[in-house]
């Protein structure tokens, strides 16, 4: 047995007679109880920090209510075991470099793009280099944007409005051939260190020109490949979104995977998970921020079933694993008002569906 120990960041194995112990340990027992040796490997393995005393700094620390006790022994786990030290050694940027240059020699950095191999769906294009599809300023965005749970089923994004999306949000603007290296692409949004470990997957509800159904953004080519034909069943796309009601009633859809490889490749150390949901968060604020200037509404969430969202787009959790998703489409009037007079100084507030989900209405 191996005794992991991860606030102090120590790994040690135990032997057979500490495992035999810790059995029946695992209740408060007074340690005078104990047989002389056993009493004394009691004591070690308490020196050894393996043991908790009752009423020690340690027992009152796991029985503390904290937003740890709440969020379980899991992430408990991962924080701690993630968090560097006082003392932790890092590399310098030279010293990197030439690490990544020995590991490019031996084994080449995985491709940053992904080509999923269904049937393609070409997008118009989208995504000018001076922001013209834009039309509104930065400062405006910045203020304009809002959550939206609220969307018109009459008016449907526009596939000009798709493209520009994707191209803004996850679409290659500069490649860079890092000598030792290879090429690397730089979006709009930043990756650490310019993996861009995140694929988009658009699920098309209702854009015009576009025809519904699951697809893969094919980011190098500026187009979608069909990773399932049809608009998702109502009740099935609900049941991805945690039961989310208005999430059906949005024009698309963007679903953020991670290629785990990319990743991985260049950083070898377990904190690197917790960098794919900083560039989740980069990309999701891009997606918000994009779409305000387009005109549309968004949301996002991460309440979702991450298992069934993996089925459907063929995935497996040691290669590539769902992060969230990102709803867009085109705001109700009531909606529209709403964010409008906000924006004007009126009354600040959210955007609820106004359905059986969050309780304030019933359709």
């Amino acid at each position: 047995m191996v005794c992991d120990d991860p606030l102090r960041h120590r790994q040690f194995a135990l032997s057979a007679a500490a495992e035999s112990l810790l059995r029946p340990l695992s209740h408060w027992t007074d340690l005078r109880e104990l047989d002389g040796e056993l009493s004394e490997l009691a004591q070690r393995l308490l020196a050894a920090h393996v043991l908790v005393a009752e009423g020690s700094p340690e027992h009152l620390l796991e029985e503390r209510e904290s937003p740890w006790s709440t969020w379980g022994s899991a992430a408990t786990y991962y924080h701690l075991a993630t968090r560097t030290r006082r003392d932790d050694a890092f590399l310098t940027a030279a010293e990197d470099t030439a690490e990544i240059r020995r590991r490019a020699t031996a084994r080449p950095s995985p491709s940053p793009f992904k080509t999923h191999g269904g049937q393609v769906v070409r997008l118009p294009e989208g995504g000018s280099p001076d922001g013209a599809d834009f039309g509104a300023d930065f400062g405006h965005v910045l203020r304009a944007r809002r959550t939206t749970r609220r969307f018109s089923a009459a008016d449907p994004v526009s596939a000009e409005q798709l493209s520009g999306l994707l191209r803004w949000v996850a679409g290659p603007f500069h490649r860079i051939d890092v000598p030792g290296v290879g090429s690397v692409v730089l979006k709009t949004s930043p990756s650490g260190g310019a993996r861009h470990a995140i694929e988009v997957y658009p699920v098309v509800l209702s854009v015009s020109g576009v025809p519904p159904g699951v697809y893969h953004y094919r980011a190098q080519d500026h187009c979608l490949e069909t990773v399932r034909p049809g608009r998702p069943d109502s009740g099935e796309l609900v049941h991805w979104c945690g039961g989310q009601l208005y999430a059906d009633t949005a024009g698309v859809l963007l679903l953020y995977t991670a290629v785990l490889r990319r990743s991985a490749w260049k950083y070898r150390t377990g904190r690197t998970y917790r960098t794919l949901f900083m560039d989740l968060g980069h990309l999701s604020q891009t997606a918000y921020l994009v779409a305000t200037a387009l005109g549309l509404g968004a949301f996002f969430t991460a309440a979702t079933r991450d298992e069934a969202i993996e089925e459907v787009l063929g995935l497996t959790w040691e290669e590539e694993i769902f992060l969230g998703l990102t709803g867009v489409g085109v705001p109700d009037e009531t909606e529209s008002r709403r964010q409008r007079e906000m924006l004007a100084g009126g009354p600040a507030g959210f955007s609820f569906a106004m359905d059986a989900w969050d309780g304030l209405g019933t359709t």
